[in-house]
């Protein structure tokens, strides 16, 4: 009962500090900041992933997520320029940061209400052969499409830096 105990501590405090991550990920000030909040997300979803004894999705978690897109998205962060709260379309951001905890408090009660927290359809165990065999079998159709849209948004990240350049030489 004990180790029931703790475990069931150690599950609502990571889900604390996700939920606080996330939180502070739209509403910090500095958009380094969000990064790196970010990256705390990434981390405790990946602590989630040991406790539901995953190891190897929590392993590709730090990997891919904390470390890599972190380290991308903290790169964009650092050569891209900000003026004084607009985007670069002139939207206001604390607008959009008041949508998007409008939306995110609006799914958190959908999700309480329906109870579908923790629903246990569709399990599949954390072993890269249960994953691999589930998503090349069952999800190759959704691995193929998401490959696609990850090739073109790649070619219009291209696109968009490489015409920022030609601008600026001109």
């Amino acid at each position: 009962m004990e180790v029931y105990l703790n475990s069931s501590v150690a599950f609502y405090a990571l889900w604390a500090i996700i939920l606080l991550s996330a939180f502070m990920v739209v509403h910090a000030r500095e958009v380094f900041h969000s990064a790196l909040f970010l990256a705390l997300m990434f981390i405790g979803v990946a602590g989630v992933f040991i406790l539901l004894e995953a190891e190897f999705l929590a392993v590709i978690q730090v990997l891919i997520y904390a470390g890599a897109v972190t380290v991308i998205i903290l790169f964009a962060v650092m050569l891209t320029r900000r003026d004084g709260g607009l985007d670069r379309l002139g939207v206001d951001i604390n607008k959009m940061k008041m949508i998007s905890a409008l939306i995110f408090v609006l799914a958190l009660v959908g999700i309480v209400i329906t109870g579908e927290l923790f629903s246990e359809k569709g399990y599949v165990s954390g072993t890269a052969g249960a994953i691999a065999e589930e998503m090349f079998s069952k999800y190759i159709i959704h691995f193929e499409l998401i490959a696609i849209l990850l090739l073109a948004a790649m070619i219009a990240a291209i696109y968009l830096a490489r015409r920022g350049d030609s601008e600026g030489s001109e």
